[in-house]
């Protein structure tokens, strides 16, 4: 899912200070002045606007930049807090966690957020705290979405509409968080499966005119997308992101990224296979550039964090003995971190290779089992006994059930599967204890994560669908459960099962 971040407006917006104008000057062009208004003797908060416009810039140049935009946003931070500035500081906070946001890197979200609240919450009351709390809910609002809290997220965006209202009619400088706010309440009923409330916000963001932030439009059309497949309406999914694809202003490869999987998706209930392979591999060839690009950044943002620790140690009194050891630390806690992460990654390849070789077995078990007239035990070691012909008759539908998928049902119960199979329920638990050895649950459990994981094996364009979608595909009606489950019966979460499908993938 893409709720939208800041990167799709100006930082100089983000930042709260006064915006360029972007569409008159091109970003190359704002990159090189700034770099040489950086060699003038200038004021700190003037290197710290500089460097909020250079963030901006290298997010629109022709192949953006994030390691780039990452580091200048860290450089400001340097300032911000050299300055000991709070309108700075909450705002070069908030911006960081922002790209965090972008970069789909949880773990430092909520921390930045809480800082830029600390700061927030220390600003007088007015224009610019309105304008700043209504920005955080946004965000906060975002952090519970990528958790799938749909309702506490929609519950933020709400909180959201309520400061901006405070601020009064949208102007130039606050315009674009409106749009945002309505377009992430649109994306979260899309998720909430309230399509009809999901359309009013999107289009309602789709109508406010923001000329800073053209490209914003291509995230609502992607949202809009979605629920109009949702609605079954494939086609007109189909012509509203192959017309943004076809614009040449459109360059953001991780929405593409996510529009093609949405193509491909609509191409598949359509039944055109070839538009299907088309999209299939794009997707695959574009989701590298993606992932370096994202990787790039990340590393930027923990090396200028790691350095900026061993910065503050030096500072204090005795600091070389104290550098020495905040290194040693570093480097200690670092490789600590390597070698666990590795010996899991061992661990995980070892337990997914092995479920493979069962799963792999147990198909071919199945292909070569034949039904056979169960025998009657002449002492029965419990009191009740299914009748054979009805115990016969239960195994041959429970063979033809395991091959149609139907188990993917998410409302299947015991009772149900027992209507369908036209025989009592407790005849049915009965001959699935005795001859799956299991109960009824973890039977249909394990037939579907069995199925699952199957199609991720099998279909190239599984690794690149959300854990959300594969638990829905499943048969699950929750994430968490899925997640639960999943490790239960292979061994590995559903990531590390992606990951590991992605590395035989690659090497096919």
């Amino acid at each position: 899912m893409l709720f939208c971040s800041a990167q799709n407006q100006n930082q100089e917006d983000l930042s709260g200070s006064e915006t360029l104008y972007i569409s008159k000057i091109s970003p190359e062009s704002i990159i090189e002045q700034s770099i040489k208004k950086l060699k003038q003797p200038i004021s700190d908060e003037a290197k710290y606007e500089v460097r909020m416009k250079m963030a901006d810039a290298y997010l629109k140049i022709k192949k953006p930049d994030f390691a780039k935009s990452t580091e200048m946003l860290f450089k400001a931070k340097e300032i911000a807090e050299k300055l000991d500035d709070t309108k700075l500081k909450a705002k070069i906070y908030g911006s960081i966690a922002n790209q965090y946001s972008f970069l789909n890197f949880p773990d430092k979200i909520k921390p930045y957020l809480d800082l830029s609240k600390q700061q927030v919450d220390k600003l007088p009351n007015g224009y610019e705290k309105n304008f700043l709390t209504a920005r955080l809910y946004i965000e906060y609002g975002n952090l519970e979405a990528d958790k799938e809290n749909f309702l506490v997220a929609k519950k933020d965006y709400q909180k959201a509409l309520k400061f901006l209202g405070n601020i009064g009619n949208p102007n130039k400088k606050n315009i674009f968080q409106f749009r945002r706010a309505f377009y992430n309440m649109g994306v979260s009923y899309a998720y909430l499966k309230k399509n009809d409330s999901a359309e009013y916000f999107l289009n309602k963001a789709l109508a406010i005119r923001d000329t800073e932030n053209k490209e914003f439009k291509y995230f609502i059309y992607n949202t809009l997308a979605k629920v109009y497949i949702d609605k079954n309406e494939n086609q007109r999914a189909i012509d509203s992101l192959e017309t943004v694809l076809k614009e040449d202003a459109f360059k953001d490869n991780r929405l593409k990224a996510d529009m093609y999987k949405k193509l491909i998706a609509a191409y598949k209930t359509l039944n055109d296979k070839e538009k299907y392979i088309e999209y299939s591999e794009k997707l695959l060839e574009l989701e590298p550039d993606v992932k370096d690009n994202n990787m790039k950044a990340i590393n930027t943002a923990v090396t200028i964090e790691q350095k900026s620790l061993v910065d503050k140690i030096s500072d204090k009194e005795g600091h070389n003995q104290l550098l020495i050891i905040g290194c040693g630390f570093l480097i200690l806690t670092g490789g600590i971190s390597i070698f666990y992460i590795n010996q899991k990654r061992k661990k995980e390849k070892l337990l997914y290779q092995n479920f493979i070789s069962n799963l792999e077995k147990e198909e071919e078990t199945s292909k070569r089992k034949e039904i056979t007239q169960p025998e009657i035990e002449e002492k029965e070691k419990i009191p009740f006994s299914v009748p054979s012909s009805a115990e016969t008759m239960i195994l041959e539908k429970l063979e033809k059930f395991e091959a149609s998928a139907k188990f993917t049902n998410q409302k299947l119960t015991v009772a149900s599967l027992a209507v369908m199979f036209k025989t009592n329920p407790t005849y049915l638990s009965e001959t699935i204890k005795k001859h799956k050895g299991k109960n009824f649950n973890n039977y249909l459990n394990e037939l579907r994560i069995n199925h699952i994981c199957k199609q991720i094996l099998e279909r190239p364009e599984y690794l690149n669908y959300k854990i959300s979608y594969l638990a829905e595909a499943a048969g699950f009606s929750s994430h968490s459960s899925f997640t639960t489950v999943f490790k239960n019966v292979t061994g590995i979460s559903p990531s590390a099962f992606l990951r590991e499908a992605e590395k035989k993938h690659q090497n096919i």
